[in-house]
């Protein structure tokens, strides 16, 4: 049997009868008479070759051969809302929740090219950092999430954008001031600068401990110094020769590639946290292109630090 127009619209009559249990609720929702929905249900069983209702006094009862319909009827009626719904959405701006740092040091300059290559998907980006999960991102009405911590995330799904290193740096200016810095753990007079808070539960110095744990181990350092709530704000004081701060590769790259800040003597150090890209429905069609976007710039990205740290 073909699924002709009449049918399909007599199958939206049917799927209201049933669920009702009433022709006359099921006229009610649809805005009909009661005897044109009957008529839809019999010209419909009439087309199909057996009853579909046991007409009973005060409701009606679905025959074996309704019950069958009525579940593959609800499934295909579900799947075309849940797709329309989908499709609709997809013409919206995609709602992009970024921490504050790596949205103005690493995504802005990157999303020209972005908005450049697919010009049909608008970004709607908001700097925040507080902790998030599925539930969340409903409520926020956020797409995609990225996030720099060492969470494991089960509930949302999650891609793993960026290992980051962490590399103590200074203006050339403030190394000069203090020629000790150069020294194999020679930190006198020297200020620290901290990100108070780099992920949600850090404990404190985790950064500046995590850096002088792998090049100074052992070491009675008092690390105290100046903190900021952003790790950018702590850059910012080191570029203006307040103290040497942690940074995160992604955060410096540019600043050690054109001399504004220079590492101090040590290695990078792995942190112990991430950037992790959290997906809200991988299948939307924004989400997938700016999910493919974003990790082959970080791909690219990482080839580029690793030139410049020589790492």
């Amino acid at each position: 049997m073909q699924l002709d127009s009449s049918i399909l619209g007599a199958l939206r009559h049917f799927e209201a009868a049933a669920r009702l249990s009433s022709f006359t609720r099921a006229a009610r929702e649809l805005n009909l008479t009661q005897s044109a929905v009957s008529q839809k249900i019999r010209y419909l069983e009439d087309r199909l070759g057996y009853v579909l209702f046991v007409r009973q006094a005060r409701s009606l009862k679905l025959t074996e051969n309704g019950e069958a319909l009525f579940d593959v009827t609800v499934r295909a009626l579900g799947d075309i809302a849940v797709t329309l719904q989908r499709l609709g959405i997809s013409n919206a701006p995609l709602q992009v929740s970024c921490l504050p740092s790596f949205a103005l040091q690493w995504l802005m300059p990157r999303l020209t090219d972005f908005h450049r290559q697919e010009p049909g998907v608008s970004v709607r980006l908001k700097a925040e950092f507080q902790s998030i999960d599925r539930q969340s991102m409903r409520a926020d009405d956020i797409d995609v999430a990225v996030r720099y911590d060492p969470t494991q995330y089960s509930e949302v799904k999650a891609a793993v954008l960026l290992d980051e290193f962490l590399v103590a740096v200074a203006t050339p200016a403030y190394v000069a001031a203090h020629p000790g810095l150069t020294d194999d753990g020679a930190f006198r007079d020297v200020v620290f600068l901290h990100d108070a808070s780099p992920w949600d539960g850090a404990t404190e110095f985790v950064e500046w401990r995590t850096w002088m744990d792998a090049n100074h181990p052992g070491t009675t350092q008092d690390i105290d110094g100046p903190q900021f709530n952003l790790s950018s704000l702590a850059l910012t004081a080191a570029l203006n020769h307040q103290g040497v701060a942690i940074g995160r590769t992604a955060l410096i790259h540019d600043d050690i590639r054109s001399g504004r800040l220079v590492p101090i003597s040590g290695k990078p150090v792995k942190s112990p946290a991430r950037y992790v890209l959290l997906s809200r429905d991988p299948l939307d069609r924004r989400t997938a292109i700016f999910s493919e976007w974003i990790q082959q710039e970080c791909r690219r990205f990482d080839h580029d630090r690793l030139s410049t740290l020589g790492g």
